[in-house]
Parts: C-alpha cells; structure tokens; sequence
C-alpha cells in the first residue's frame, strides 16, 4: 500500500466561526496537516454562492439560481446589456475574499502563539476561477463583458491579501469547478464556446490567476465535479479530464504548484483502476516538480471503501495525502468527527 503521509483540507468546514472551525480540525488531526483554512464559515460556506448578490446592482443580469440546473437564458438587446454593464462598473465590485482572509488570518495567528496550531503549519486560502461565479450567477448575454471585470476584482482581492498576510505563512488554493465541466462539456454552456477553443480558454485564465500568486506563497489546486445537495452535476468515469488540465498547468505555469488534489468519487467503486489510470500520466510530472498528490477518496462512515480507493491507487502512485472530494461546509456536523477520525487512522504525521 502507498504511503499517506497527511490529511488536506480542502476548505470550509461546519463551523460557526473560523475560531470554532481551526480549533477542531488542529484537535482531530494532530500532526496531519500542512495548512488549515478558516473554514469558510458564514456567508461563505455555500462555495461561492456569496458573490452572487454582489450583481443586484444590475438585478437585471442576475440569474434565477437553482443546484445544478442550468438557467434558461433570457434575451437582451444590446443596449440593455450596456446598461446593465455601467451599472456594475459605476457600483464597482470587490468579492471580500480578501477583507475575509485578513480578518482570518488574525485568528490564525494567535491560536498558534497559543500552541493551537503547531508552527510551520501554513494558513490556506480558497480563491474561485471566474467561471465559478459569473458562468454561475450572471445571464449568458452579460457574461463576455463581466468576466473581466469580476476577474480583476479577483486579482485585487488577491494582491490586498498578499500584500496583508505574511508569504512564509500563506498557502493559496484555486478552487476550479465550473472550469471541470466546461472542460467535461457537461453542466453550464461557457460563453466562450463559439469564439475560442475552450480547454485553451480555460487555461489561459487559470494561468492568468496563477500569475496573480506571488513565487514566495504556496499555490494548490482543488479539482472538483460540484457538491450542491451532495451531489455532482456530472459523474466523472475517469480522471482524464483534470489530469489533462492539470498537465496544461504544470507545462504553462509560471508559479510552483505546491499541492494538486483529485477527486475519487464513490459511483467509481466498480471501475476504480479504469478511473485512476490517467494518474500514471500525472505522477511522474508531480515527482519532477516536487508537488504533493492529494486524493480525494475519503468517504464518511466508509472504511472498508475508502480502504478500496487506497489500494487501488497504491497502483500507480507510491506516496500521497488524502481528503475529502469538497469541503465540509454542508457536511452534517456529526459527521465531521467520524471523518476527521478515518482520515487520522489511515494516515501518517506530516513529519
């Protein structure tokens, strides 16, 4: 069997407050993490469901919401989506990702000058690509002329924050799920179909963000087929898709990638060496740029299944951390012990 040297988190955690959420997770996996997000409690804790009122200043471009449905589109003129657009621009957005981390940051800091957090553990950081918030909650016929202007609010928020948080503490993760179905072509038509090629389209804005992380802070990735009622909007039956991405990203990427996570979904259970064989591709360019594989095949209340997924990897791959698919954010609060204990029994201390 492969090594599982460390648990990753991939983000939010069923918490009432970042405090609660640092706390518990330092307390049910001693010595297992590299990093500890803040859980994205609060407004947060729905992924990016929060960035979807920053567009009532133009009501007109907002979408009719609904897990894992596309929405109809709807018809504008030219005129009413150049409105629209001077709306937005004259309101002007700022997501508070940034104003989120700093206020986090805080808490991180002292919890370990209290010994809560052991030194050298990193403070992580979830950032959504713009196709994670616009593609989701903006009209199709907005959607050309907002992505540039919520991806510059994207890349603010991540400078104020690289500029607020010291880089030997900081770890950023860019959380990618719309761009996994646009690549998939499955769920959410992007705008973009018709003008360019979109796996290109979708690599050159992730390399745009990555160029946003300055070289001296951790940079990870979160691979993700949706989590909205616990449930996909596609079922992946390989790990082609994302292995391919993130192939594109190690040859293009201008910035480290510390850490690379992949989903192993449970309706793999039957197929699982088919699924896991791209990763025969990935390894070797992971060991060439010194980054940590992180699987996501941590199942609630699933031993002997998780067990499974950890063989069936062990295949192709000698040494990796394990996680969850998503965060924990809509994960029942009872439930989070059991996980935290599985994924502790089944895995080393970090160092």
């Amino acid at each position: 069997m492969a090594t599982i040297k460390g648990v990753h988190l991939i983000g939010s955690i069923q918490a009432p407050d970042a405090e609660s959420a640092m706390r518990r997770v330092c307390t049910g996996l001693p010595g297992r993490l590299k990093r500890v997000p803040d859980g994205e409690t609060g407004s947060r804790n729905y992924f990016t469901l929060w960035q979807y009122y920053l567009f009532k200043v133009a009501p007109q471009m907002m979408v009719s919401f609904e897990d894992n449905t596309e929405s109809a589109k709807r018809v504008f003129t030219d005129e009413e989506v150049d409105e629209g657009i001077e709306q937005l621009k004259k309101a002007g957005i700022e997501t508070g990702y940034d104003d989120a981390a700093i206020e986090s940051y805080a808490v991180f800091k002292r919890l370990r000058d209290e010994g809560v957090i052991p030194q050298g553990v990193k403070f992580q950081v979830g950032i959504p690509s713009v196709a994670s918030v616009v593609s989701v909650f903006v009209e199709a016929a907005f959607q050309p002329k907002v992505y540039p202007i919520y991806e510059e609010a994207l890349f603010r928020a991540l400078r104020v924050l690289q500029d607020k948080i010291p880089h030997e503490d900081l770890a950023i993760q860019l959380d990618l799920a719309v761009d996994t179905a646009f690549w998939e072509g499955a769920y959410l038509t992007p705008w973009f179909k018709d003008k360019f090629n979109v796996k290109d389209y979708v690599t050159e804005y992730l390399l745009r963000m990555i160029e946003h992380v300055d070289q001296d802070v951790e940079l990870g990735i979160h691979n993700c087929y949706g989590d909205m009622n616990h449930q996909h909007w596609f079922e992946p039956t390989s790990l082609r898709a994302v292995v391919d991405r993130g192939l594109r990203l190690f040859e293009k990427s201008s910035h480290k990638i510390n850490w690379f996570h992949l989903p192993v979904p449970v309706s793999t259970m039957e197929t699982l060496e088919a699924f896991l064989a791209p990763l025969s591709d990935l390894v070797p360019k992971l060991k060439e740029n010194n980054t940590d594989l992180v699987l996501g095949l941590v199942q609630y209340d699933d031993e002997g299944g998780t067990r499974k997924r950890i063989d069936a990897a062990s295949k192709f791959v000698s040494e990796f951390e394990i996680a969850t698919e998503c965060g924990w954010g809509r994960t029942p609060e009872d439930q989070i012990d059991n996980i935290m204990e599985l994924s502790c029994g089944l895995s080393q201390p970090v160092s």
